[in-house]
């Protein structure tokens, strides 16, 4: 703006470009003399940009009346942040209304809510819809194959002289004879559903007088391990929401899946991978390149830490309820390869060599050059880093991550930060820079000093990035058990994707551990089960619970 609102827009550059001078003129001396004009010149600038608000609102004329609007005393005032929020104003998502009246209406407004509760009530055709929903239930779809559940030990005194009732004996409140099982079959064909009826009888020890129901089948899993694969599978890889998975299975193969049965289906799985998650932990740990980063999550409960651990061909997913890095200590004291990482100074606490991502800091550099395009000495030094960096990659394009080649690079890492260090900055900017890099002088250039190992932290932030879509739309959603759960998922479908194998192939095969899987000859199959249980000690919710029955009857004829 120049100095006052009377002065040309040659006379406003000229003041531009003489403030400039000043400035470049008290960076170098760091003169009183030249702060004082740069403050007396801000100042008259905030007082001609107070007269051009003051006239502006002077010439504003009232689109109502017509009428020019008088001149306010005090105008008003707003943040650019503020101006921002209302131009990007929130339109989805809940509203907290001031009245609780306002809060009822509104529930009564939603689409689903008027469909189901008021349309239906005038509509004809909602009104069959909703009745023939009603009846899609999964014990009206055609069975696939019966199996008899029968017990020949006791679970109380463990003994062999059991019996098992016929028609007359049964369980109050719930009838014991039949329960449904539903899987998905694959085949080269395509997939094809499962429904398995599983039978059993009320069982009576004849030496303790016991009457109880098989174990096996009180501990019947409702949906098979070919069913939560696929489901896994769409939501982890293809990240399919459970309400879209429940609608897929009802209109593909004629099931209703609800979305704590999806959940189940979730924890049932990372329960069962959890042994080779473990085996996971330990191939990275032994790895001679360790690659790390971490990002933050909103949780239903609050925030937490998704901290990612991978090499060439695996990756690990690890949740942490904060940002500290203690349990990273005890987590790598039997690693003794590179760790790559970023410059958080929690990892310089780790005793190992290490290798700072070069892109983050060229970054940072290339941010500081764009805030400050005039400060020479900070183009001193990124100029220089620049072209040394530029010279390693090339080796490296042409003979690959390999120490042999790098090795002459060795003399031209050493000078550079020799001059470094002999050098003193009057640039703030400069000057910090200098320091940061002298500070991680063993760390900047650790790869030149091994075989395979990266000059940035890509694997790391690739991985990062996959879980960064997922929580895009379960901000607020997730708890922490289901996000520990979703992880170990994750933690596998990545590796399976670094080491080029199907994850829905490996989910199928039933091996737990990967290694295992890809040593296998190729066309190797697994015996399937005949029923599947739900795992010992795996706690189910209360909707899965087999319930506390009383068996009561009458003295009929028993096998």
């Amino acid at each position: 703006m120049g100095a006052c609102l009377g002065c040309s827009w040659s006379e406003a550059d000229a003041s531009g470009l003489q403030s400039l001078v000043w400035r470049m003129r008290w960076e170098m001396t760091r003169d009183e003399i030249w702060r004082q004009k740069l403050t007396t010149y801000n100042l008259e600038d905030c007082a001609a940009l107070r007269r051009v608000t003051e006239f502006v609102y002077a010439a504003a004329i009232d689109p109502e009346t017509g009428l020019r609007s008088r001149v306010e005393a005090n105008p008003l005032v707003a943040s650019v942040q503020d101006l921002d929020k209302l131009s990007n104003e929130r339109k989805w998502g809940p509203v907290r209304f001031f009245h609780a009246a306002f809060d009822y209406i509104n529930a009564c407004a939603y689409f689903d809510y008027q469909r189901q509760r008021v349309f239906v009530r005038t509509s004809k055709t909602l009104k069959k819809n909703r009745r023939r929903l009603a009846q899609c239930r999964n014990d009206k779809v055609r069975l696939s194959q019966r199996v008899e559940i029968t017990s020949n030990q006791c679970p109380s005194c463990q003994g062999a002289n059991i019996i098992r009732s016929a028609k007359g004996k049964k369980v109050t409140g719930q009838a014991p004879s039949r329960k449904r099982a539903f899987d998905l079959l694959f085949t080269s064909a395509g997939i094809r559903r499962k429904v398995i009826e599983c039978r059993t009888r009320v069982h009576e020890c004849l030496s303790c007088q016991e009457i109880f129901l098989p174990e096996q089948y009180q501990r019947l899993a409702k949906h098979f391990h070919g069913l939560m694969s696929w489901a896994m599978f769409e939501h982890v890889a293809h990240r399919i929401s459970y309400g879209i998975l429940a609608e897929m299975l009802k209109e593909c193969f004629g099931l209703t899946v609800s979305r704590s049965e999806l959940h189940l289906c979730k924890s049932l799985m990372s329960w069962y991978y959890r042994t080779g998650f473990r085996r996971l932990l330990r191939r990275i740990l032994s790895s001679p390149v360790l690659h790390i980063d971490e990002t933050e999550v909103n949780l239903r409960t609050g925030k937490g830490y998704v901290w990612v651990f991978t090499t060439l061909e695996e990756v690990m997913f690890l949740y942490r309820p904060t940002r500290e890095g203690d349990f990273l200590k005890k987590l790598l004291k039997d690693f003794h390869g590179v760790m790559v990482s970023d410059f958080y100074t929690t990892y310089d606490a780790i005793d190992c060599p290490q290798q700072k991502c070069l892109i983050h800091l060229m970054r940072d550099m290339n941010q500081d050059l764009l805030n400050n395009p005039f400060d020479q000495e900070l183009q001193s030094i990124t100029g220089p880093f620049g072209v040394l960096l530029r010279q390693i990659i090339t080796t490296i394009d042409q003979h690959g991550l390999k120490r042999g080649p790098l090795k002459k690079h060795h003399r031209g890492v050493t000078q550079f930060f020799q001059s470094l260090a002999a050098q003193l900055f009057h640039s703030e900017v400069a000057e910090a820079l200098r320091q940061r890099l002298l500070k991680y002088r063993d760390k900047l250039f650790t790869f030149t000093k091994y075989d395979g190992v990266p000059w940035n932290n890509n694997n790391a932030e690739n991985a990062i990035k996959r879980f960064a879509y997922y929580r895009e739309n379960t901000v607020g959603v997730m708890k922490e058990a289901g996000l520990k759960d979703y992880l170990i998922l994750l933690s596998i479908c990545h590796t399976c994707r670094y080491r080029g194998i199907s994850f829905l192939k490996f989910l199928l095969s039933r091996e737990r551990d990967l290694g295992t899987f890809c040593d296998r000859p190729r066309h190797a199959t697994m015996q399937l089960p005949m029923i599947e249980l739900y795992p010992k000690g795996f706690p189910l919710p209360r909707f899965a619970r087999p319930r506390a029955k009383k068996i009561v009857g009458s003295d009929g004829p028993a096998e």
